[in-house]
């Protein structure tokens, strides 16, 4: 391990996580501990020998988001989370000591949005996220940043302590194998007339299978990401939802078990892996026919605003089977437009020539067909003024821009979920 603040050498080599933790502890290391490999930057933070943070450069604004929905005592309004991510806009993480993210925890608490005791309970889920996919590392390069800058720790550990926590949920994670590789994969509906799979199970599954990983499933369903997983096994394994590979850049994580014996040793401890489901039931047998069985739904969503670009980010943020998206740039023609799709959910920008959002909300609401539709206002202004004239024209929801892909499918997810019939 390089000291000092030299850059990361070009040549990957092997690496020992544990072992660097180890060097760190016992030197009393106060700095961060950066290593790359793949591509992915782990920035582990030590004051005196102690772990107190950790993050990747992969997403790390949605995992921070992601945690604090979560964790937070209290739900937070949807303004704080614009809010926060206006402190992040066009920033480097990792030119601030300790990184950006870190620091906007303490915006958090310095805006009363949060307590020191939850930003200590956030500090610790985020780390040990990070150091799971730390300590599947085999191969990079790292160097030790030395700094002596004050600054606050809501949370600190002992790395022994930390890393056994964080091994034994990765050996949990490593039992479900080979069925499930990552919490980064997407569980789908694949067979649907499987004769465990009774109309009610079906009728829930497609309702949370639309798309999104492990770790988002936990965030809708407010669950522990493995208890998800967990819930899901059983159907996994019996070839009923299957798995889609991690959605980029999470890809580039490596998987959650090794080859060898190791693996050999997680087959073992899979045989013991719960096949109780809390959510749905699929032990329940029904003699429904298959023609009672109504085929996987596909959610469409039309989303209309007269820039391409948020179109397209909105695209690629709710790609993949169960959804359809259908972008519609002119409001103009967004009526009928509209009426031919007939979607599940509406998303309507606010600002647009022609017809502005509030007066196609309205018009979508005196239609018979689009009487309880959901309809997100989605907006850059977040004034009451505005809200108020979004909830008069009829809307359900209002989403304030820039928004990340975990608000937006916390958003989508949580009016998809709901009977709306």
């Amino acid at each position: 391990m390089n000291q000092g603040s030299s850059s990361v050498a070009d040549t990957e080599r092997t690496l020992n996580p544990i072992k660097l933790l180890e060097q760190l502890a016992t030197s009393q290391a106060k700095g961060c501990l950066r290593i790359t490999s793949n591509d992915v930057v782990w920035l582990l933070y030590f004051y005196e020998g102690k772990l107190f943070y950790a993050n990747h450069s992969l997403e790390p604004i949605e995992r921070l988001e992601q945690h604090l929905r979560r964790i937070s005592p209290i739900v937070l309004a949807n303004q704080v989370y614009t809010d926060l991510r206006d402190q992040l806009k066009e920033a480097n993480l990792e030119a601030t000591y300790p990184s950006l993210d870190y620091q906007a925890i303490r915006w958090l608490i310095a805006q009363g949005h949060i307590s020191e005791q939850t930003a200590g309970t956030l500090v610790k889920h985020i780390t040990k996220e990070v150091l799971q996919s730390y300590l599947l590392l085999t191969t990079g390069t790292s160097d030790l940043i030395a700094r002596e800058t004050a600054f606050p720790i809501w949370w600190s550990g002992n790395f022994l302590f930390v890393t056994k926590e964080c091994q034994t949920e990765l050996q949990a994670w490593q039992a479900l194998q080979p069925a499930i590789k990552s919490p980064y994969q997407r569980p789908y509906l694949i067979n649907v007339e499987h004769p465990l799979l009774t109309p009610d199970v079906k009728a829930k599954l497609s309702k949370i299978l639309i798309g999104f990983s492990f770790r988002q499933l936990s965030l809708l369903l407010k669950q522990d990401e493995l208890t998800v997983a967990n819930n899901l096994y059983r159907l996994i394994s019996n070839q009923i939802v299957g798995l889609r590979p991690p959605q980029p850049p999470f890809d580039r994580l490596h998987k959650l078990y090794a080859a060898g014996s190791d693996k050999d040793r997680f087959d073992e401890q899979s045989q013991s892996v719960t096949d109780t489901l809390s959510a749905v039931n699929p032990d329940h047998h029904s003699s429904t026919t298959t023609g009672d069985l109504a085929q996987l739904t596909t959610y469409k969503i039309a989303c209309v605003d007269d820039s391409p670009t948020i179109l397209r980010e909105i695209n690629r943020f709710l790609d993949g089977d169960s959804f359809k998206v259908f972008p519609i740039v002119d409001s103009g023609t967004a009526l009928m437009k509209i009426i031919r799709i007939n979607p599940d959910i509406i998303l309507l920008d606010v600002g647009m020539p022609t017809i502005d959002g509030y007066k196609l909300c309205s018009m979508l609401r005196k239609h018979p067909a689009f009487k309880k539709t959901p309809i997100v206002m989605v907006t850059g202004n977040t004034g009451i003024i505005d809200r108020a004239k979004a909830k008069m024209a009829g809307s359900t929801d209002y989403m304030t821009k820039p928004f990340t892909q975990s608000g937006l499918i916390q958003m989508v997810s949580s009016h998809l979920m709901t009977d709306n019939n």
